[in-house]
């Protein structure tokens, strides 16, 4: 018998990939229009996990509706008053001075808004609400049950009671009371949680009183506070300086330092008596030099001077009156001499005069010479023993300045204990002035009034807040189960976690549909899922589809034999010989599905008691049928004898002989058939074959060095895949049924 081969022509309707032929054989999904891509994309996988667990999401969506239903008609209505105040970093001043407790210009707004909210909500401030309240001994705000001891008896409550409501008291208050910033302004927004919209507002506007109150407080404390603590200083100060004052007196008496200056004078220095003393014997000898230059001048000069020249020098009245008589005798003289002899008596006369008057201006001359050397002699004296008297005024100063050191240190001393004794007592006397003249830094914006209505609970928000709970809960639900579900669910799946190609998937039957019904249906989508598969497997090998094929699965009643029965058709119908074997002897189930005899078959084939040709059954399918036969206790030991014999005898009579294998997973079966047999199918049940058992299986058929083809996904409901597949499938197989019947 002549093997025959047919070539594969896509139908008109195939949209295949040009990836090659084994890339198309593996991903035959991919010819629907693309809808392998699309069915990656993260949104269409959300709507098929939301539309598969619709109900589940739907269910947990009415029960948080109902809860919230019932806890806002159950629960009792809360109402919230609130109070608007601003509170300014510094109070306005009365008197322009610098408090003790000035606010720092560098705090930042949010910093002071925070430590203002901290102070509002602070427990003594919960405290001071509940004494102006009296809310301790109020029945309605702490409950008539709550503290019996309190209101349940007519005698007086014990302190412990009164101290355990007090602080159940303050307690509620904290818990309540909120302070937040209004808006984006630098206002502050204070708010209270009550059951009785009266008493919220009452602690709300309470609130803002005792912050007032206590921010008062606050200031004329730290107010008082500075000015005790700048007065226990400023005693301290004081006395250091008297007792610096009294060291530098006494170290002054004990050296002989004597102050000449007013000690007190800004920038005034300490002088002693010798420093003083010198100051005028330096003056005095400065003088005296000068003196004794113009003296000595004098008389170098009257030396080598005339007597005129002399008397000019020395305003001398006597000397100039006597040369201005002998100038006239002498002119007188010379005008006789012109006329007279000298021996005349005139002339004699005149002669005489001028003798008499020039003798008398050289004693006169005399007197004044030793005048100006005694006024230079006496300047010479008095600047010699000047400059004794310095010299001695200076070694006495040097010798006080030597001991004036420590006396300097004390005086320093002295000065600066002055000056922070006079700095603190201004400081002293400014905090007297402003402790008393800072008004209130917190303004009443709003107060509270009682509210119209509850804040909470509202119907709207809260079926609002469960609807969108109940959906995020209900498809966190759906998405962990959806995780947790390691099935083969898309065809992705398994090339993910697989591996191998997928030649097709076989869409899930209706419950009044049979597998044999569809196949006999010509535009079956059942029917075209099959030929898909077909003819990837042709696609798949280099020769095409392979002499044997065996069919198994990792677990029973997952669709192998229907396979094994629809690829038989399939290659029947292209023309080829097609034998189809039952090799599953454990459980047969061939001979039910196709309606004949088991009693003989391949066990008896395999043991040698019938020749194959005699047991196999031509029933008019267009492929031939060897039934299983007869249950073997051990098949395995009969595979591992004539199988292979066997088979090349099948192969030899058959274009393609289709095995139809037991399961994998426990069984040595499937192990040796499909070593001997050229390829091997892998059948997996959509959203029922779990992953760890199919890869199991796959490493139990490579360890026998399986030739594995690719995989079928059977029962595939395209209906609970997403829209995208659900569309593709449902036009791709009418239109190729059209297509082929045209």
């Amino acid at each position: 018998m002549t093997e025959r081969t047919t070539s594969i022509e896509p139908a008109p309707g195939d949209v295949w990939q040009d990836d090659g032929a084994r890339g198309a054989a593996a991903r035959p999904w991919q010819s629907i229009g693309g809808v392998g891509a699309g069915a990656s994309n993260g949104l269409q996988n959300f709507i098929a996990v939301v539309l598969k667990r619709r109900w589940l999401i739907l269910g947990i969506t009415l029960a948080a509706l109902v809860i919230a239903l019932l806890f806002t008609v159950f629960s009792p209505p809360v109402y919230i008053a609130r109070a608007t105040f601003q509170v300014q970093r510094e109070a306005p001043r009365v008197v322009d001075t610098q408090g003790a407790n000035a606010a720092s210009n560098t705090e930042n707004d949010q910093a002071f808004l925070n430590t203002q909210f901290a102070l509002m909500t602070s427990r003594v401030t919960a405290q001071g609400i509940v004494r102006r309240l009296n809310l301790a001994t109020n029945r309605d705000f702490i409950g008539s049950g709550t503290f019996g001891g309190v209101f349940q008896n007519d005698s007086a409550p014990s302190p412990a009671a009164l101290q355990q409501a007090f602080d159940a008291a303050t307690a509620k208050v904290m818990q309540n009371l909120t302070a937040t910033q209004y808006g984006t302004s630098l206002l502050i927004q204070v708010q209270y949680e009550d059951r009785n919209p009266a008493m919220a507002a009452s602690i709300a506007n309470a609130a803002i009183d005792e912050f007032i109150q206590d921010s008062i407080e606050r200031q004329f404390l730290s107010s008082k506070y500075a000015g005790d603590f700048v007065g226990r200083r400023l005693l301290e100060l004081k006395a250091k300086l008297e007792k610096s004052e009294r060291d530098l007196v006494d170290y002054a008496s004990h050296e002989k330092i004597i102050s000449v200056t007013d000690a007190g004078k800004p920038g005034a220095q300490a002088q002693s008596l010798d420093s003083a003393s010198l100051n005028v014997i330096n003056n005095a000898a400065v003088t005296a030099k000068a003196q004794r230059l113009d003296a000595e001048a004098a008389w170098q000069l009257a030396q080598t001077s005339s007597a005129g020249a002399l008397a000019q020098s020395t305003n001398d009245p006597q000397i100039n009156d006597l040369a201005g008589k002998l100038a006239t005798l002498q002119a007188d003289y010379q005008q006789k001499a012109q006329t007279f002899r000298p021996n005349f008596p005139a002339m004699v006369e005149l002669r005489a005069q001028i003798g008499a008057i020039q003798k008398q201006i050289d004693q006169q001359r005399g007197k004044l010479l030793q005048v100006v050397k005694g006024n230079y002699q006496l300047a010479l004296d008095k600047e010699k023993a000047l400059d004794d008297q310095l010299a001695k005024a200076t070694s006495q100063v040097l010798d006080v300045q030597s001991r004036s050191i420590q006396y300097m240190i004390l005086q320093r001393e002295v000065d600066t204990n002055r000056a922070l004794y006079d700095a603190l007592l201004s400081r002293y006397k400014e905090i007297g002035v402003s402790g008393g003249s800072n008004s209130n830094n917190v303004s009443i914006i709003d107060r509270a009034r009682a509210p119209g209505s509850p804040a909470w609970p509202i119907l709207w928000l809260n079926l609002l807040i469960a609807l969108v709970g109940g959906l995020a809960i209900g498809l966190g639900v759906a998405f962990l189960l959806d995780f947790l579900d390691d099935t083969f669910k898309m065809p992705e799946d398994v090339e993910t976690n697989l591996g191998l190609p997928l030649l097709g998937m076989i869409p899930k039957l209706d419950e009044d549909e049979t597998p044999l019904g569809e196949l006999a249906k010509a535009r079956s989508s059942f029917v075209e899922a099959y030929f898909a598969a077909r003819t990837a497997l042709q696609l798949a090998g280099a020769n095409g589809a392979p002499k044997s094929l065996l069919i198994t699965s990792s677990n029973p009643n997952e669709g192998k034999t229907t396979t094994a029965i629809s690829l038989a058709q399939s290659f029947a119908q292209e023309g080829k010989r097609v034998l189809l074997v039952d090799a599953d002897m454990r459980r047969p189930s061939l001979h039910k599905m196709l309606g004949f005899n088991n009693a003989e078959g391949f066990a008896n084939a395999l043991n040698g008691e019938r020749r194959a040709a005699d047991v196999i059954v031509h029933d008019g399918h267009g492929y031939d049928v060897l039934p299983s036969g007869p249950i073997s206790p051990n098949p395995a030991r009969l595979l591992s004898g004539g199988l292979r014999g066997l088979l090349a005898d099948l192969e030899s009579r058959y274009d393609m002989v289709i095995f139809d294998g037991p399961p994998i997973v426990g069984l040595a079966d499937v192990p040796i058939l499909s070593a001997a047999i050229e390829e091997t199918i892998l059948v997996i049940q959509a959203r029922k074959s779990r992953r760890r058992v199919v890869m199991s299986a796959l490493r139990r058929l490579r360890s026998s060095r399986s030739s594995i083809v690719g995989v079928i996904l059977t029962k595939f409901d395209h209906r609970s895949a997403d829209y995208a597949y659900t569309y593709a499938y449902s036009s791709y197989y009418y239109s190729y049924g059209d297509n082929r019947t045209a």
